[in-house]
């Protein structure tokens, strides 16, 4: 009990970055142009994750999406959005379910806007779409996979994200079994009702430091790259690049373009486990997350707040 106690433990929050080129160089306060702060961990029921974060332009707006958790609730998805990266819209949530959600995954496809969040603890990978343009809720579609928590399986169906080559939709996932990840590999011809099947290469990766997926796949400058995230020391450590080189329906090849991307600078001093790129008002826009560590003993006061928060309302 005392070493979880006295153990840290990371709280995540958001950090936006603005370039005119393309280059992985630009994670730093120059750059800076949107952040989260992680902070009031003192108060009841605080912020612990602002995470995940997902950008996804339409029209002249840009849309981040990303992971709200307050203490001791289900995780929710929130977003907020601007024109001009300098005035951003208030939080508002837009999907909330019985369970956790987070890793908002947004895409569009035959002029609707869908979202592929994960939802690990349903056991299931589940597709919603937009009910409206302002995209400030979406509602299910469908259930793309799921399957049992069984043989030795902590985590089921990690970070899925769907890219779409020809006709054919991949489906990017993983599970832990036995605290080793396992990266997978689907394929479908139809997102909207079409059987999800497993690749014959899947799974494509089994490693803590690669097999977890830490966004979307990446087109930098003509290279296709699957973003990791390194869990092999401890959660939320850094974000590492995997070059994408064959994607059919029959082969899967892939190699490390780039390790820990992230810079050990003011920002991702303790770590950050997310990294999304998106083109908007003649810049390269780059999402992530940070990790902030903090000694574990603080859960205790914030328990004992809530109680007495609680205890105050019934009186």
């Amino acid at each position: 009990m005392l070493n979880r106690l006295f153990r840290k433990e990371g709280a995540f929050a958001v950090a936006l970055f603005a370039n005119d080129r393309l280059t992985l160089d630009a994670l730093d306060e120059e750059h800076l142009v949107y952040k989260l702060d992680i902070k009031e961990l003192w108060r009841p029921k605080p912020v612990l994750y602002q995470a995940d974060s997902f950008l996804f332009v339409k029209g002249d707006e840009l849309f981040l999406f990303y992971e709200l958790q307050h203490w001791d609730d289900p995780g929710v998805i929130a977003m907020v959005k601007t024109r001009d990266l300098r005035t951003w819209s208030q939080p508002v949530v837009v999907l909330k379910q019985p369970f956790h959600l987070s890793f908002p995954y947004v895409f569009e496809d035959g002029g609707q806007v869908f979202m592929v969040p994960e939802s690990q603890e349903s056991d299931a990978i589940h597709l919603f779409r937009a009910d409206n343009d302002e995209l400030t809720s979406f509602s299910l579609v469908r259930t793309l996979l799921h399957q049992e928590r069984a043989n030795g399986i902590h985590y089921n169906y990690d970070d899925s994200h769907i890219y779409k080559k020809g006709g054919t939709y991949y489906l990017f996932t993983s599970y832990q079994r036995d605290w080793m990840y396992y990266q997978e590999l689907y394929t479908s011809d139809d997102l909207l009702s079409g059987q999800f099947r497993r690749h014959p290469a899947s799974p494509i990766c089994v490693s803590n430091e690669f097999g977890r997926n830490g966004g979307s796949l990446i087109d930098f400058d003509g290279r296709l790259l699957r973003v990791t995230q390194d869990c092999h020391a401890d959660y939320g450590d850094n974000v590492s690049l995997m070059e994408v080189t064959r994607l059919d329906e029959l082969s899967y090849e892939e190699h490390l373009f780039k390790r820990n991307v992230l810079p050990r600078n003011s920002i991702f001093t303790d770590g950050g486990h997310q990294l999304n790129i998106a083109r908007f008002c003649g810049k390269y826009v780059y999402a992530t997350d940070y990790k902030q560590n903090r000694w574990a003993w603080y859960r205790l006061w914030i328990a004992l707040l809530t109680k007495l928060k609680l205890h105050e309302h019934k009186g």
